[in-house]
């Protein structure tokens, strides 16, 4: 073996800084590109603002409509229908009354309207900001924490409560295990320990060491079964465990039995049946709040749950050998008790609006394109710049590099985003032909589409596609969808033609809709419809797997008896 130098030719396909720029600018969203156009601002000096945000842009900038020739629908901005509204904003100005609803419907009409802010002082001080206006709304861990506030604990029980809320998810389960949690807290461990062995803590009832390993995680009780017997030698003085070669140390029954206690304290707090492992356990703990600890209820959460989850009360009422009235007495109390606790609390005080990147609306009986540049900053090369490199001397002067390396930086971003417009203008276009009848009909004229369509319809990558039509939005007469909502797969049928997958599950989601609940449609029901009323041949699996893909649970459990 020796080293030695070689020349040796080959091909590469390098990725150009700038190029991965208009790659990443294709995929981004809307409120992303806005973001980015803010920053570039600020870091690049030569770039400024070409018009004032809140004017309405002018005829002589109007995009493609010039350049496009082809039959298809033309691609026009939203300026014309724009200064239009405008005009009659104006005219109506000087008027005594305002029809509000007539100019209302006329902005809407073109896909949206230019915002404006009113600030009316009744005096000189200033207004309170938003921040103070705002409602706050209470979440379920200052609920908890507050709750725990009032208690009267020893700081080592409000240490432990704290860790144990902390660990507590939206719906008001408790995700981590008491083991995991003092594995992972060894300081809290080490303290509980050192008590423990010099009696400090009060006598605490023996706890099942599977109830140590409890925790509810992604919708189910999951727990692992570890060796109860525990060796205290495993301390060192400190009260801390000694190094072992095993991957995890062991806790001692005490630790675990003293944070169980405080669980059992949180586990009273409101909202009832916050703080559990389980459903099971949830609902226990609100019938024990309700008086009905010993109940024919509890005792058929504890033992018949499974068969409760099915519905099969006449098997409940066997096992427990109580008669079936009393047995639907219990199972309409149960069914009236909460299964996730910490529900009232989710709550989402903003609304999402979604900005369309695009619209397509119709216009003497026929579909137009439109890009929406309304409210995006709109850049240009400063003047000022410009003049300034060309007076200086190209003597290799750093301002003058500096200057041109912001120009050159400047203009490859104005391309890129002149680009992405007009791919998006493309692709809508693209989509609008293959999904005429969509526009016109609705979402049962879907036809089965894919990227690689598109793509070779414009003369384009399949990823381009794929990128432009992620979180970029259109407006049309059906509603707002995104660009990939046009993208389906189809089932074929007998006679060579094929069926798009979000017609059959916009089919599903209405025959539910209008079922018998007493009676609710199987998935082969749900396939032998399909196939007598609309000619759809659909396998029992595919009907499951959609029904499914909707969040819809099985005939046997949308069933209501009474």
């Amino acid at each position: 073996m020796q080293m030695k130098m070689q020349m040796k030719m080959s091909q590469q396909l390098i990725m150009t800084p700038q190029l991965q720029q208009a790659i990443k600018l294709l995929q981004l969203s809307r409120a992303e590109l806005e973001e980015l156009i803010e920053q570039t601002l600020i870091e690049n000096p030569v770039l400024e603002e070409g018009m004032d945000m809140d004017t309405f842009p002018s005829k002589t900038e109007e995009s493609q409509e010039s350049s496009e020739t082809e039959e298809t629908p033309e691609v026009v901005t939203d300026t014309e229908e724009f200064e239009t509204a405008r005009e009659n904003e104006q005219e109506n100005s000087v008027q005594d009354e305002i029809d509000w609803q007539q100019y209302i419907e006329q902005i809407e009409q073109f896909g949206g309207y230019q915002e404006r802010r009113y600030h009316i002082n009744t005096d000189d001080e200033e207004s309170p900001s938003i921040d103070i206006t705002a409602a706050q709304t209470e979440s379920l861990a200052d609920h908890l924490m507050w709750q725990l506030d009032m208690q009267k604990l020893t700081p080592l029980e409000y240490e432990a409560g704290a860790y144990l809320i902390g660990n507590i998810d939206d719906d008001g389960f408790l995700v981590t295990s008491i083991r995991e949690l003092l594995e992972s807290q060894q300081d809290l461990y080490s303290r509980i320990i050192k008590k423990h062995k010099k009696g400090e803590l009060p006598e605490l009832p023996e706890v099942d060491a599977d109830l140590c390993d409890l925790k509810f995680q992604s919708g189910k009780t999951t727990h692992k079964k570890k060796n109860s017997q525990e060796n205290e030698s495993n301390l060192n003085e400190d009260g801390k465990l000694k190094e072992e070669k095993t991957a995890k140390p062991e806790i001692l029954p005490a630790a675990c039995a003293f944070v169980e206690s405080v669980l059992n304290k949180i586990q009273q707090f409101n909202p009832n049946g916050v703080g559990a492992r389980s459903l099971q356990e949830s609902l226990l703990i609100q019938l024990e709040m309700l008086g009905e600890s010993d109940s024919l209820s509890s005792r058929i959460v504890k033992h018949d749950m499974q068969f409760l989850e099915s519905k099969d009360l006449k098997k409940i009422a066997r096992r427990q050998k109580q008669d079936i009235e009393q047995v639907i007495d219990s199972y309409r109390l149960i069914m009236s008790l909460e299964p996730k606790p910490g529900r009232e609390f989710i709550s989402n005080p903003f609304h999402h609006y979604i900005i369309p990147d695009v619209y397509i609306y119709q216009k003497d009986n026929e579909y137009k394109v439109a890009l929406n540049s309304t409210g995006m900053p709109r850049l240009r090369i400063s003047n000022y710049y410009k003049d300034l490199s060309n007076s200086l001397e190209d003597d290799g002067s750093l301002t003058k590099d500096y200057i041109m390396e912001k120009v050159k930086a400047g203009q490859w971003l104005l391309k890129s985003i002149e680009q992405r417009q007009k791919t998006i203008y493309r692709v809508t276009k693209s989509i609008l032909r293959f999904q005429k009848k969509f526009f016109d009909k609705g979402i049962h004229y879907l036809r089965p589409l894919v990227l690689k369509d598109v793509a070779e319809d414009i003369d384009v990558h399949e990823s381009t596609v794929s990128r432009i039509t992620t979180n970029k939005y259109v407006h049309t007469p059906q509603g707002i969808f995104e660009l990939k909502y046009f993208f389906t797969s189809g089932i074929d049928q007998a006679r060579g033609e094929a069926v798009s997958s979000k017609r059959i599950k916009d089919m599903i989601l209405q025959m539910v809709q209008k079922e018998d609940l007493k009676s609710p449609y199987t998935d082969l029901q749900i396939a032998d419809v399909l196939e007598r009323q609309s000619g759809i041949k659909v396998a029992r699996r595919t009907v499951a797997k959609y029904r499914e893909a909707l969040n819809i649970l099985p005939s046997n459990k949308r069933k209501q008896l009474f």
